[in-house]
């Protein structure tokens, strides 16, 4: 059986159905193995209503906040399962000629399931001249727009806007390993749009995750902003001791 996929969503049931819902009906992926997580009942009702009820298996209320959101998830999920995940706001996958979405899939599964590394990602961007035909396997940084995980309860994230940054070097700091495949990316808009986080001080929250995680991890990562944005940088150089 295919993985469950989990799209947590806030204030946009509009856009899931054209981006991310519309993308994994082209794939042909089982409606009934994708969960939309949302923030409240209310927004329940408007999903419910929004949402053609054919492009998902369930809507579940969840938590408000990104950070909280995806430590309820993987509460919800099963201990040890292995799980897919995307933000509602995903064009597509952009993959090499002759890979498809189910192969990306089918390389994933096997890396977790032998237990190699527990989170599985792809390239920041959809620039075809940055593909090839591999991985890497040292720290780096795995998207929260799409990744493809073995699900862990006690691996918390503790803050939102990086929460992606954080989960990338727990994983590592758990197996040594996170595989980011080279043969694919995501085609999305970073920091757009009206929904996902609620906006109004996201570059406060920004700026507390980046200071909170150089200072939690100074030899795993550094501060590195772009432009005004902080923003961050992994250490690819860096080993388990």
């Amino acid at each position: 059986m295919l993985p469950r996929i989990v799209i947590p969503s806030y204030q946009r049931p509009h856009l899931i159905q054209s981006k991310t819902l519309r993308y994994l009906r082209l794939q042909g992926y089982p409606s009934d193995q994708i969960l939309i997580f949302v923030a409240s009942e209310d927004e329940k009702r408007l999903y419910e209503t929004g949402v053609p009820p054919h492009l998902y298996g369930q809507i579940i209320v969840g938590q408000l906040g990104l950070k909280e959101q995806r430590n309820f998830i993987s509460d919800y999920l099963d201990e040890d399962e292995i799980y897919i995940s995307f933000d509602d706001d995903v064009n597509a996958l952009k993959l090499m000629p002759g890979y498809t979405f189910y192969d990306l899939i089918r390389d994933a599964c096997n890396v977790i399931g032998s237990r190699q590394a527990g989170l599985v990602g792809v390239l920041p961007n959809d620039d075809a001249r940055r593909f090839k035909d591999n991985a890497t396997t040292h720290l780096a940084h795995i998207l929260g727009s799409f990744f493809i995980a073995r699900n862990h309860r006690d691996l918390r994230v503790t803050c939102t806007p990086k929460e992606d940054y954080e989960r990338s070097i727990l994983y590592w700091l758990r197996y040594g390993h996170v595989f980011r495949s080279r043969r694919g990316g995501v085609q999305t808009k970073y920091l757009a749009g009206n929904g996902g986080i609620p906006s109004a001080d996201r570059n406060v929250r920004e700026e507390e995750g980046v200071q909170y995680l150089a200072q939690t991890y100074p030899t795993l990562c550094r501060r590195k902003d772009k432009g005004t944005h902080p923003d961050l940088e992994l250490n690819w150089r860096a080993t388990v001791e």
